[in-house]
């Protein structure tokens, strides 16, 4: 007997064997119990979902001369020539090759006949959105009153296409996408029939890349079986389907979140290297980022990831290391990457800048990098991690509380040896600590160096938002004063992160240790009116008596 594919030896044959559409074969075998069937219908979804085996079944079930509870019993005469071909009453064509008015006038012609050995004639019209518009209006009557003994059977892939005057005339039943969940366990029933071992991830695995499609998957099966005698595991899937292996998925990941760009361009040439394609890699490093991200985001990520156990705890580690806003902003990024690639005839270029940006997110500009880069930096700040900088002028505080000592006024002392001379005690690290000594003054006339000092250690996105604001002293604080247009601005600015990170500049630069707060012009009691607000809020912060402002 010559040998078939898996998706044809497999193909359901009553409406119990048709996965996932439970909402669909209920329905039909009550119509066919009952008696009460529809003279059209129409089954349209996704490709292998279903709909030819389910038209097919259907065929067979209303002709059935021993239906059993609804299904047909494929034993007697009638089911046997059906299935075999021998008896011509079930008719299927393929709506892409006869898609003619000619094509239809045949049907036209012979539904007048009454069947030969069947109960009903039925018309199995595959893609039937291929047909032309001359086609479908000459099916039109006939498809809206045919003879009592004729049942047409529609399919299509694309409902758009499909006039709506076909549409009111047929009873539609919609085939939704099959989950994995029953995709794999349909696989596992058909490898145990078989006799061969595939490991359950594995399963998983197939039935993820089948993306909600039965015939998909089981190709991927027969491809798999097809590669040893022996037990088939996650690993050897991932090699014989050329997917990327996961070690280059962790490393690039790691990578991305180190914001170690030379390490992700280096991963992905290795990639590369090895035979794979650009656009599969990514394709593969989308999922798995998504695959972290839910990693991230839910407490229990096996009921939603489809990986091995082992790799699912190394996915949960990495996740560790990447803030929610960096992953959103990874997915986000890629996404358009992918969109400017086919546009481009240099994807790999392309994919290499965007790899570069998501390391490196201060190359991007966009406020969805912003997000990414504050997240990290408040990550690092609650962790008790200096924001790292390749700036030599300024050094990260210590996290103990205690300032390191600026540099400019040791230089000053070393300028004046006459004093140092006179009075050697200048000299004392203790003597160079006190300069200067009005906490207010120091703090606004030395605002530039705290703000050099915040853009050298991780906060250069900050600045922007802080410049839209009025340094004063109230009540002792620090304020940043945000005047009426300005208060997205004030939003950025007053996360934990950046406060936090504005007085350990100020510590670092000053010596002093101050609470900085965020105001509006309202909060801080100073009314701008109409007109310019930023201008108006410096003139009046000038004009304050108890405000000192730069």
């Amino acid at each position: 007997m010559a040998y078939q594919a898996l998706y044809r030896t497999w193909r359901p044959m009553v409406f119990d064997d048709v996965a996932g559409q439970e909402h669909i074969t209920k329905t039909l075998r009550n119509e066919i119990i009952t008696g009460n069937l529809a003279h059209a219908y129409l089954f349209c979804g996704t490709r292998g979902t279903g709909k030819t085996s389910t038209a097919k079944i259907l065929a067979r079930a209303v002709n059935c001369l021993n239906p059993q509870d609804g299904n047909p019993c494929n034993e007697c005469d009638v089911c046997k020539g059906i299935l075999d071909d021998s008896i011509l009453d079930v008719v299927e064509m393929d709506g892409a090759s006869k898609n003619k008015v000619e094509n239809i006038r045949e049907i036209i012609d012979d539904v007048a006949f009454l069947p030969t050995r069947a109960k009903k004639k039925v018309y199995i019209i595959d893609e039937v959105h291929m047909m032309t518009t001359p086609a479908f209006n000459a099916l039109l009557k006939t498809l809206e009153e045919p003879p009592a003994h004729v049942l047409f059977i529609l399919a299509t892939t694309e409902l758009n296409k499909i006039p709506p005057t076909v549409l009111s005339r047929c009873q539609r039943f919609d085939f939704k996408r099959i989950t994995q969940s029953d995709i794999a366990d349909h696989l596992g029933k058909i490898v145990a029939a078989s006799g061969r071992r595939v490991t359950p991830e594995a399963l998983r695995m197939i039935a993820e890349l089948g993306d909600g499609s039965m015939r998909d998957s089981l190709s991927i099966l027969e491809q798999v079986l097809g590669y040893s005698d022996e037990e088939i595991g996650y690993d050897d899937l991932l090699s014989i389907m050329g997917i990327a292996d996961h070690d280059a998925l962790f490393d690039i990941c790691r990578a991305i979140a180190d914001g170690d760009s030379d390490k992700a361009l280096t991963v992905f040439d290795s990639v590369i290297e090895k035979g794979k394609e650009p656009e599969v890699f990514i394709d593969r490093l989308t999922h798995f980022l998504r695959d972290v991200l839910v990693t991230k985001v839910t407490r229990e990520p096996e009921r939603i990831v489809n990986t091995s156990q082992e790799h699912l705890e190394k996915m949960k580690s990495l996740a560790e290391a990447f803030s929610r806003e960096k992953l959103i902003f990874a997915l986000k990024h890629i996404n358009e990457a992918v969109v400017s690639a086919k546009a481009s005839g240099y994807a790999r270029t392309v994919y290499e800048l965007c790899l570069v940006k998501l390391a490196t997110p201060s190359y991007d500009t966009s406020f969805e990098a912003l997000l990414a880069r504050m997240a990290d930096l408040e990550a690092k700040l609650s962790k008790g991690i200096p924001a790292t900088t390749n700036s030599p002028s300024l050094e990260a505080p210590p996290w103990d509380g205690a300032a390191p000592m600026p540099k400019e006024p040791a230089a000053a002392n070393m300028a004046e040896p006459k004093k140092a001379e006179v009075s050697p005690a200048a000299n004392k690290p203790e003597e160079v600590k006190s300069a200067p000594q009005s906490g207010d003054n120091s703090i606004l006339g030395r605002f530039d160096e705290i703000k050099d000092y915040i853009r050298a250690h991780g906060g250069a996105p900050v600045i922007p938002h802080i410049n839209r604001a009025t340094p004063m002293m109230l009540g002792g604080q620090f304020s940043l004063v945000f005047a009426k247009d300005a208060m997205m601005n004030k939003t950025v600015v007053a996360r934990a992160g950046n406060i936090e990170l504005i007085q350990i500049a100020i510590g670092a630069v000053t010596g002093e240790e101050v609470k900085v707060q965020c105001l509006s012009e309202k909060e801080a009691g100073i009314s701008t009116g109409d007109g310019d607000a930023f201008e108006q809020l410096l003139e009046l912060g000038k004009q304050h008596s108890e405000i000192e402002i730069i």
